[in-house]
């Protein structure tokens, strides 16, 4: 009983070899840029999402939008003396419309740029602690011959990079959204407060940083088990997991439920409209 076990461990290992050699080798471009493994994706008729085109009409309506609420802010504020302050100078307003017009255009290399330092900064920290090139499905098949309980150690670290894999590609589609929502979030700073811009650029921040803390924690794993040490690579690997959590108290926000993600939604929309002075 116990060795068909250990052969059934090994076939799930070895049926996971493509997944964790082809994900973990790209794992930054997996988070910043995840378009680039969607396209590769076909849908019916041999057809690509074209995440451009997608872009290019969110850039094309929030340049509509950011338009109105800069002629709104002007005549609410300087001619009907409704709405912030009328004896303000209008170069802030105007100030702030060019400020929302250049993150519109340069949002994409200003984020290529952020995330070659992001990539550039991890490379450092991961050439401290190198890992030689090896087939983490092979070094996991290593590591069952010392029986019932190393193969069951091996697959409860083999599903924990599995749950890694999923949040890093959760965590890609999130980036992903924010960045195809730049083009509206800078729509805030034509508000004194900004909007909900600086929240944008926090997040970011906040991606980057739990990033690189997981794939360090992963490197680090991978190198602990390749020398045959099972427990501290599960220690660790599940250690990144827990990073989001870990960091919630310094970085990141916690999700919360439905009814606080809705409020913040709508505050987040509320800022980018005009405000009206009471």
């Amino acid at each position: 009983m116990a060795d068909m076990l250990v052969e059934l461990i090994q076939k799930f290992i070895d049926g996971s070899e493509a997944t964790l050699n082809s994900l973990f080798k790209s794992m930054v471009n997996l988070v910043f840029f995840i378009e680039r493994e969607l396209n590769n994706i076909q849908i019916q008729g041999g057809n690509r999402i074209d995440f451009n085109g997608i872009y290019q009409v969110i850039f094309s309506y929030a340049c509509f939008i950011l338009v109105i609420v800069f002629i709104a802010k002007l005549i609410k504020i300087y001619f009907l003396h409704n709405d912030g302050d009328a004896e303000k100078n209008p170069m802030h307003l105007i100030i702030g419309m060019f400020k929302a017009v250049i993150v519109m255009i340069c949002c994409k290399e200003i984020y290529d740029l952020f995330v070659g330092i992001v990539s550039s900064f991890l490379d450092s920290i991961l050439k401290a602690m190198p890992v030689e090139t090896v087939s983490l499905a092979e070094a996991l098949s290593n590591n069952i011959a010392g029986g019932i309980f190393t193969a069951i150690a091996c697959l409860v670290l083999l599903i924990t990079w599995l749950i890694l894999i999923c949040q890093f590609i959760m965590k890609g589609i999130e980036m992903l959204l924010m960045r195809m929502g730049i083009p509206f979030a800078s729509i805030g700073l034509l508000n004194s407060d900004e909007g909900v811009f600086p929240e944008y650029i926090r997040g970011f921040l906040m991606t980057a940083f739990t990033l690189v803390v997981q794939l360090a924690l992963v490197n680090l794993s991978i190198l602990v088990m390749v020398n045959g040490h099972l427990i501290y690579a599960i220690a660790i690997a599940i250690t990144a997991v827990n990073t989001p959590m870990l960091l919630s108290k310094y970085l990141v926000r916690p999700n919360g439920n439905i009814v606080n993600s809705a409020g913040n939604m709508a505050r987040s929309l509320r800022a980018l409209l005009p405000r009206r002075r009471r």
